[in-house]
């Protein structure tokens, strides 16, 4: 696991991101809700030789602090502004997962692009609830049966064989440092709540969407769906694989989104 640090954020909370400090272009890679930076291990040994990565545990995940505060997209966005102030980034290459695209387009949303180059969603759709307008939801969630939908477990969104090591060491890490998803309801409701479609169709750089074909959340073809959204938006179907692409298949992962970069 690499090295953790940490940084106070303006609301007075510990967020703890990892840095391989190395110079190149920075990759930033956001989790999704309730994982961490473990499951990022296997796609680190493959981007590091030519890029810079940082990871961030968003607040109440992973190594980061517990708080009933922020429990919002928003403030993610805001802590993800503190990380890339703090550190300088520039050309950022911003990879999510789930939630962590949200929190990147909640970043584009309210303090542009000026410090990306391109953005990378990994099994997330831009809506979460399925209505006339948009039928690629989070399994069956309707305005119907929000928000009680979200209070069911909903089991893991893991379909393909992870690496043993790093597997074992997200569970310690899990046992660690605990997740705890009833305290941290609120910010699954403002994440299911929003529509982020009006913001892709005016991104102004480049974005990668990668679906899991097998993801038990999403039904894939979301991807196509969003791709219509914006010329540049790109697709690609991860084959044999769940929702946590970086961690099920980190190099066919990999090799799409070098392809994806290689093309601007």
């Amino acid at each position: 696991m690499l090295k953790a640090n940490n940084f106070i954020t303006n609301d007075g909370i510990r967020i703890t991101y990892y840095d391989t400090l190395k110079s190149g272009q920075p990759i930033l890679a956001v989790p999704g809700i309730g994982s961490s930076a473990t499951l990022w291990q296997e796609a680190v040994k493959l981007f590091t030789e030519d890029y810079r990565i940082i990871i961030i545990d968003p607040r109440n995940q992973g190594r980061s602090q517990r708080t009933f505060k922020g429990q919002r997209i928003s403030r993610h966005a805001a802590d993800l502004a503190e990380l890339i102030s703090r550190l300088d980034l520039k050309n950022i290459i911003a990879v999510g997962n789930s939630m962590g695209a949200a929190n990147i387009w909640a970043y584009v949303s309210l303090f542009g692009s000026q410090r990306l180059q391109a953005i990378v969603d990994l099994d997330q759709p831009p809506k979460m609830i399925q209505d006339s307008t948009w039928h690629y939801g989070f399994k069956d969630l309707t305005w119907k049966n929000y928000p009680d939908y979200l209070k069911i477990d909903q089991g893991s969104g893991i379909y393909a064989h992870i690496n043993d090591e790093m597997f074992k060491e997200a569970k310690i890490e899990a046992q660690k440092y605990p997740y705890n998803a009833e305290e941290n309801y609120l910010c699954r409701i403002d994440h299911a709540e929003q529509d982020w479609r009006d913001v892709l169709v005016s991104l102004k750089v480049p974005m990668l969407v990668l679906a899991g074909q097998n993801s038990p959340f999403f039904d894939y073809h979301f991807a196509y769906v969003t791709r219509e959204l914006n010329p540049k938006i790109d697709t690609g179907i991860i084959a044999n694989c769940g929702h946590l692409i970086q961690a099920e298949q980190p190099l066919k992962m990999y090799k799409e989104i070098m392809k994806f970069l290689q093309e601007f």
